[in-house]
């Protein structure tokens, strides 16, 4: 696949705006009865992109909670590591983050169909927000662990990615400062970041990307 031309996806003049708009479908994966950030990313950005599909498409149904994501998605041990688990459990897998969503947009008559990228390259990125979709991508942390955000915009004129992304923390926040940004030099070190666990698993620049009908 080759490179895309570098311009702008968005309008400056329309910034403000956009970033209140993406803003208002955050979900928070929440704390556990430790005060301790759940592993729950997978379950929240799932579901901030259904809520997200289900306005782009004026369906009246009524937004869903990540905690239906996670108990009606029918999730095996090889989609998502049960909860009971230390450390590394509500882990969701690419695979099942697939399935997850492609279950529900079945169910929910959305017209979008999610399918894995594995080894992905910038390219691959930039087509989809350039076309003005958004993907998920799953970011490797340096003490190990993965989390799952949603990229929504990008700019060539400050080299960013803009991306919704479940960390708690951001759940006070006003709705235009929930959106966050990284320079593709930051963003693109976390997400091609390897250890033992992403080599074991196959796991390698993981991108879902989302299709619309017969495109």
């Amino acid at each position: 696949m080759k490179e895309y031309p570098t311009h702008n996806v968005f309008s400056i003049s329309d910034w403000a705006a956009e970033r209140k708009y993406f803003g208002r479908f955050y979900i928070s994966q929440g704390f556990n009865k430790n005060h301790e950030i759940t592993n729950d990313c997978g379950p929240s950005t799932l579901a901030m992109l259904i809520n997200l599909f289900l306005f782009q498409e004026n369906l009246s149904t009524p937004p869903v909670k990540k905690e239906q994501i996670e108990s009606s998605s029918h999730f095996s041990f090889y989609n998502r590591i049960p909860k009971w688990i230390p450390r590394y459990g509500g882990a969701t897998s690419p695979w099942g983050m697939v399935r997850a969503f492609n279950t529900w947009a079945q169910k929910l008559n959305i017209s979008w169909t999610a399918e894995r990228k594995s080894h992905a390259r910038r390219a691959h990125v930039l087509e989809n927000l350039l076309m003005g979709k958004p993907a998920t991508v799953l970011k490797i942390w340096e003490n190990g662990g993965g989390h799952w955000v949603n990229v929504v915009r990008y700019s060539s004129e400050k080299e960013k990615i803009y991306y919704l992304d479940p960390n708690p923390y951001l759940e006070h926040l006003s709705e235009e400062k929930r959106l966050q940004s990284q320079t593709w030099a930051e963003f693109e070190k976390e997400w091609a970041r390897n250890n033992w666990w992403t080599r074991l698993l196959g796991i390698k620049k993981e991108l879902i990307f989302y299709s619309r009908g017969n495109e």
